[in-house]
């Protein structure tokens, strides 16, 4: 009697973060002594992920952040990060794969970045600037239509 063939099971697709940290960070206060409690100050923060290939399954994930405050024509500070992961992706169809990386992967990073920026803005004489929750799906859409991704 032949014996039966059993399908070989396909891995469930998988992210693990194998080293996360600051590649560069950058923090100006040139107004920091001319604050004015009273007025509220214009904010700008920009964000920008950008990816590479390490190996066949490992990949570098970077998310540039840039916030500054201003009042009127005077920059009360600048700060400028980018937070680096390194990931295992394994398993992820290949047309998963800008997903995974240009979403799932700054989702798990992000919670970090903030932390790093409200601290540093803290500690800069400011209130702690705590970034507000980040639509990466958004983000990544926005980027598809534009065909700026990298």
């Amino acid at each position: 009697m032949a014996k039966k063939e059993t399908p070989k099971e396909t891995p469930a697709p998988s992210i693990s973060i194998l080293a996360q940290y600051i590649k560069d960070l950058s923090f100006e206060a040139p107004g920091a002594t001319r604050v004015s409690r009273e007025a509220v100050p214009d904010l700008q923060i920009n964000m920008h992920v950008s990816t590479s290939s390490l190996e066949k399954s490992t990949h570098a994930v970077l998310l540039e952040t840039k916030a500054s405050a201003a009042q009127g024509k005077e920059t009360l500070f600048v700060l400028e990060l980018v937070y680096a992961g390194v990931f295992s992706l394994e398993s992820i169809p290949e047309n998963m794969l800008p997903l995974a990386l240009y979403i799932e992967c700054p989702r798990l990073l992000f919670p970090f970045v903030r932390n790093i920026v409200a601290h540093i803005t803290g500690e800069g004489s400011f209130p702690p600037l705590y970034l507000a929750p980040v639509d990466f799906m958004a983000m990544y859409e926005k980027h598809q239509a534009s065909n700026s991704i990298h």
